[in-house]
């Protein structure tokens, strides 16, 4: 079983690879949110449920999937692209060649790689969406009145989208 990462390493990891995408713009606090909870979810469909890619829960904010702690960290950027001044008090996982700081942390940098490739081009509204779908773990969470969003439900809905 592997470590998870913290969700402030996950969210510098991905504000990275906007920074060094010769055709990205960067990421707002919302996109990064979303593509770390797709992330997540991807981690979770190829490891299972007990084996999340971030410590901690997402929770069922009205814009979707959200880390509190990281939304907290991100606050002051609000619609404008996230710096990576940030998290500079944070271990990377990932080094400006896009390759891990230590071995342990090469799964969780390949899916974040995966995660920004598939989902770092979408504008927010269209994350917020894909986010919102009616057999996603959001969806039944908030349907059920939940706060957080169980990891059970994160691998259901991964493989209700990819089989």
């Amino acid at each position: 079983m592997m470590e998870p990462i913290t969700c402030l390493q996950g969210a510098q990891a991905l504000v990275q690879l906007a920074k060094y995408d010769p055709d990205g713009e960067g990421l707002t606090s919302l996109q990064v949110q979303k593509i770390l909870y797709f992330a997540n979810m991807l981690y979770i469909g190829k490891h299972g449920p007990d084996n999340p890619l971030i410590r901690g829960k997402f929770l069922t904010w009205v814009y979707g999937p959200a880390v509190r702690e990281l939304y907290e960290r991100m606050s002051r950027y609000e619609r404008s692209l996230v710096e990576e001044e940030v998290f500079e008090d944070i271990f990377p996982i990932m080094n400006d060649d896009k390759k891990p700081t230590e071995e342990k942390y090469r799964p969780h940098v390949e899916v974040l790689k995966e995660a920004y490739e598939r989902w770092g081009k979408q504008d927010s509204y269209k994350l917020i969406g894909i986010s919102h779908w009616k057999k996603g773990a959001w969806r039944k969470s908030v349907r059920d009145g939940e706060e957080e969003i169980d990891n059970e439900l994160i691998k259901e809905e991964y493989h209700a989208r990819y089989g």
